[in-house]
């Protein structure tokens, strides 16, 4: 809900602050972005946490506002599970793509897509998997600059998934809903990054 707000404040605070004709204020919405300061539009970031669970992933961040930031970038998943369903090995290529809403100083929330394909070799029959997976995160964080140009962005949330095949050994067939319950995880994310 934040998120939804953040960039409807931005596209009113875009218009209103541009003084162009109306194609143009909707056209041109990075001189907005000129307040802040323009050395340090992008961040690249990586997390610190995901690691230790094999999940590799750098993202790209562009501030369109002062208080709004897109971000795109890419994971490689590469879990594993030998003691619960579904027991196996992924090897996820991934594509991220979020929204990141500064709400207050530095105090930011976030949504994340995390679009996959997925070949899961599962450890109950030996054959491998391959398939479409969807992943959402939602996280509250803090964007602590430790110097001009690093920041650590201390950031737990939650994700579950939206959609994901169905079909690997072990894994119940079992309603939509009852799906993504049972899908939520703890995001313990620490992401460290570079502005530019």
């Amino acid at each position: 809900m934040l998120a939804v707000f953040g960039i409807l404040q931005d596209c009113v605070a875009i218009n209103s602050t541009l003084d162009k004709p109306e194609f143009i204020r909707l056209v041109d919405p990075l001189e907005a972005v000129a307040q802040k300061n323009e050395d340090n539009r992008w961040t690249i970031e990586t997390s610190m946490t995901f690691p230790i669970v094999r999940i590799y992933m750098v993202k790209a961040g562009y501030h369109i506002t002062e208080r709004s930031e897109l971000g795109f970038g890419f994971a490689f998943q590469n879990w594993e599970n030998e003691d619960e369903s579904p027991k196996g090995q992924a090897h996820a290529y991934t594509l991220l793509l979020s929204y990141r809403y500064y709400f207050w100083r530095n105090f930011n929330a976030e949504i994340e897509l995390w679009p996959a394909w997925n070949h899961f070799d599962s450890y109950v029959d030996g054959k491998t998997y391959r398939g479409p997976e969807l992943w959402v995160e939602y996280k509250l964080g803090y964007n602590w600059n430790f110097s001009q140009r690093f920041q650590l962005n201390l950031q737990p949330g939650i994700g579950h998934v939206i959609w994901l095949q169905q079909n690997w050994p072990d894994v119940q067939k079992r309603p939509y809903g009852e799906f993504v319950r049972g899908s939520v995880i703890i995001v313990p994310q620490v992401l460290l990054g570079f502005k530019f």
